[in-house]
């Protein structure tokens, strides 16, 4: 913790001496200046005295500053006047300087940031010889009331017009684009507003034929004379989940085939089930630069082409991580020894590169993201007890920050992530084995939007293989995909080796298991258990994808709780998304306690032996679909549905929806999968109703007590105090008390002010 100390009585006395000399100097001011002017050198010789006399307040063991010099002993918060002596230049002196106190194993130790833009030309790393000693913590933290910048972003100059002869361009970008000389390869480019967009073709669907690594595509897209050069594909192959970007290897101009250097998650063929949905594209090919804004690095030729959309500076980013706090990693073994007691606090980080899939990479469950990977701008891999506080992250090609392999009892807290291209915050532990050490992690308060803004998959959160962490209070909005994800290793994948999660098993741990096991044979290698996903805020996700939903669980091990959520305002008109899901052969898990409120198709999927509880549903966004609770996988034997409210102003609602049989089976759905029913779970004391036409509540409970569940269930007003504002808290008379329907507190949702609760 840093620490700002009152002045002392000299230091007081010098303060008003130095305020009255300044007030002095203006009274010999000449008459003939303009009183703006006086009035502006009053206030700047003010702030110097202010600032000066703050400085000489605050105390900590080292300083940081953009203006400092590594040469300097660093223990002082400005440069003395002989400027022999001042903060270091680099935070990684500072942490050198630190490495050498003698009382770190006595004391907490303090290093403060001054303000400024810190450049990096290369990741700083914290390693186990940079860890607090005990329990004492090392903390790096913004000086108060300032803002240190640390990016990776080179200006790009040099920029000059490109001749209006130059062939391939678009004719509305004639006498518009400029051209300048780069010594390296990058795929994202910043100015001050952010990303800047790459040239791109039009959106199209695939042809018919396409493999994961051919695409085949649709005449007048590619030049006959369009070489492969640094031309990529980014495209949902074949589900509407998942974006991969792929570079091109050849061209087969005459057959109208792309084929790429990387293998696709699916084949690339045109959406399942949004069939007329064009869902790839080519980027990064002068053909294609119509646009302000839009931009074409040509590597082999070593030139970028701009069509400017401001006056501003134009960086491109050196780095993947500008910081890795990395322990002493064992990955093939069973132990690590990590990083401990590192803080980092009001830190703002930006311009990290888009990172990209390489063939031997192993992907997390759709290939959301990649294991042990280098995809986020701060990688904690190998660290406990370490936190990253109150810091910013934003305008980056990947994600912000990321727990990896061993990561204990960390604390990712109080955080603003927005306007980055992977996900926000990614606990990823060891793939399914016997090695289970990402656990115990906090990832509370945290403002988080606008992420997936390159790689259109990314949540806001996501937690794979790692377990008894609380993701809580966090405000999630504004989402191409999904808001957080919950998930491990779908039973199945123990069958296969390719990229998406085989190559995250630990083979070497899990001798005798069956060749094709079934999900309680794997339970004890998904670690993803017994997660609390609480008092989240989530609104506005969905805005993009299809076959997502605010929260999503799979492939999780058992006694995960979703509760108190608020998800509100899924307004994008896909058909394919929920409030909250537990996805195909998830167990053992508790949604208990959530408001969902205006949410377009569904408000929860459930599935097995889940328990849906005391939960408020209103207002499902309908057509399309409208279903409040969506029963999708049997048998539902020890699954519960109790004391949840289904509301619905409109009458296109469907309360609880249940798949017909299907294929000629009597007991299974059109996708084998054994029926799902809600008279085979444990389902009484909810209410159903309809304001628009009550009599649709009344026929639910019929048909529900008639199959012998809701005996108790009622078909009434639940007498909210004002829903068609949003306002779900129960009138004293509300018929829920009596069913021990426990009302829902909006205030424990979403951000908060002050300590950790």
């Amino acid at each position: 913790m840093f620490e700002t100390q009152p002045l002392s009585n000299s230091q007081r006395v010098g303060w008003f001496r130095r305020t009255v000399n300044a007030m002095v100097m203006i009274t010999w001011w000449p008459r003939g200046m303009p009183a703006l002017m006086v009035g502006a050198v009053l206030w700047c010789l003010l702030f110097v005295t202010s600032v000066r006399g703050w400085t000489e307040g605050t105390t900590a063991d080292f300083f940081v500053s953009p203006i400092g010099s590594d040469a300097w002993s660093g223990t002082m918060a400005e440069p003395n006047e002989e400027r022999s002596d001042g903060p270091f230049a680099t935070l990684e002196r500072a942490r050198d300087a630190v490495r050498e106190l003698d009382q770190r194993n006595r004391r907490d130790v303090l290093v403060l940031v001054r303000g400024g833009d810190y450049q990096l030309s290369q990741t700083i790393f914290f390693g186990s010889a940079d860890s607090g000693r005990g329990e004492h913590a090392i903390t790096y933290a913004a000086f108060p009331g300032e803002t240190p910048v640390f990016r990776s972003g080179a200006e790009i100059s040099g920029w000059r017009p490109v001749p209006s002869s130059m062939p391939g361009l678009p004719e509305a970008a004639l006498g518009k684009v400029q051209v300048a000389d780069v010594d390296e390869s990058f795929a994202t480019l910043f100015d001050s507003d952010g990303l800047l967009p790459r040239a791109r073709s039009e959106g199209f669907i695939p042809l018919a034929g396409g493999s994961r690594s051919e695409l085949r595509y649709p005449a007048g897209l590619l030049k006959e004379t369009t070489r492969a050069g640094d031309i990529e594909i980014v495209v949902r192959p074949h589900h509407a989940w998942i974006v991969n970007i792929l570079p091109v290897a050849s061209i087969d101009h005459h057959m109208r085939i792309a084929r790429t250097g990387v293998d696709a998650t699916y084949a690339m063929n045109r959406l399942h089930f949004l069939k007329q949905t064009k869902s790839c594209w080519f980027e990064n090919s002068l053909q294609y630069l119509d646009r302000p804004g839009e931009w074409v690095l040509d590597s082999e030729q070593r030139k970028l082409y701009l069509w400017p959309r401001s006056d501003s500076p134009v960086f491109a980013p050196q780095l993947a991580e500008l910081v890795r706090v990395e322990g002493e990693v064992d990955k093939d073994g069973p132990a690590d020894q990590p990083v401990r007691n590192l803080c980092f606090r009001g830190l703002t980080f930006m311009h990290a590169r888009r990172y990209t899939v390489a063939a031997d990479d192993a992907g997390l469950q759709h290939d959301w993201d990649l294991h042990d990977k280098a995809t986020a701008m701060f990688r904690l891999r190998g660290a406990q007890q370490c936190r990253i506080e109150q810091c910013h992250f934003k305008h980056s090609g990947g994600g912000a920050i990321r727990v990896d392999l061993h990561g204990q009892k960390n604390t990712l807290s109080g955080n603003v992530i927005e306007n980055i291209g992977g996900a926000g915050i990614l606990l990823c532990g060891y793939g399914p084995g016997t090695k289970d050490v990402n656990r115990d992690n906090s990832v509370v308060n945290n403002c988080i939007h606008h992420v997936g803004q390159i790689y259109s998959h990314s949540p806001g959160i996501m937690v794979w293989q790692s377990g008894h962490n609380r993701i809580a209070n966090n405000l999630v909005h504004h989402t191409p995909y999904t808001g957080i994800i919950v998930s491990g290793c779908m039973a199945h994948f123990f069958a296969k080796h390719g990229r998406e999660l085989g190559r995250t098993i630990r083979w070497h741990e899990l001798e005798g298991l069956a060749r094709s096991p079934q999900r309680e044979d794997v339970l004890p290698f998904l670690h993803t258990r017994d997660n609390r996903i609480e008092f989240n805020e989530i609104h506005h996700a969905m805005e993009m994808l299809g076959d997502g939903n605010a929260i999503y669980i799979r492939g999780a091990g058992s006694g995960n709780v979703i509760r108190g959520n608020y998800i509100h305002h899924l307004v994008a008109p896909m058909i394919m998304q929920a409030a909250i899901r537990t996805d195909g052969g998830q167990t053992d898990t508790l949604i208990a306690e959530n408001l969902i409120y205006k949410c377009t198709s569904q408000g929860i999927i459930l599935k097995l032996n889940n328990r849906c509880v005391n939960n408020i549903i209103a207002d499902v966004i309908a057509p399309p679909r409208g279903y409040y609770l969506a029963v999708r996988e049997g048998p539902m034997v020890d699954a519960v549905i109790q004391r949840n409210v289904f509301y619905a102003s409109s009458d296109e609602c469907t309360y609880i929806d249940e798949l017909p049989p299907g294929n000629g089976h009597a007991t299974e759905d059109r996708r084998g999968r054994t029926l799902a029913r809600s008279k085979d779970a444990q389902t009484d004391r909810n209410i159903y109703y309809c304001a628009a036409d009550p009599t649709l509540g009344r026929q639910m409970l019929e048909r529900q007590q008639r199959d012998n569940v809701d005996a108790h269930s009622l078909a009434v007003d639940p007498l909210f105090v004002d829903p068609d504002n949003g306002d779900f808290r129960f009138r004293p008379e509300s018929p829920a008390h009596a069913l021990g329907i426990v009302p829902f507190d909006r205030s424990k949702a979403g951000l908060f002010d002050g300590d950790l609760p």
